[in-house]
């Protein structure tokens, strides 16, 4: 019996000790992401998009976006040239 107080005052004493921290530090592990449309950062994966990018979805707003989208642009030439072979009906 003696042996289960010593035990729980020994707790107690080591709660009594205890302080935690007053700061409040966001997992290092996680990055945060914000939405662009509304700027929230309630935001959870939803998949991968055909290169292999995360796609993700703003609990806030309902929008899906791609962090740092790559927008494949043709030049000019190759819109004629594209053109040209469509009118000679040439895939």
């Amino acid at each position: 019996m003696t042996f289960l107080i010593s035990i729980s005052l020994w707790l107690v004493e080591g709660l009594l000790k205890y302080q935690p921290s007053t700061e409040q530090n966001p997992p290092t592990s996680l990055p945060v992401f914000t939405c662009p449309s509304c700027g929230s950062h309630h935001t959870i994966k939803n998949g991968y998009i055909h290169n292999g990018k995360s796609k993700l979805h703003c609990e806030e707003c309902g929008q899906p976006f791609v962090i740092n989208p790559t927008n494949k642009t043709r030049y000019p030439d190759t819109k004629q040239l594209i053109d040209q072979l469509l009118l000679e009906l040439i895939s």
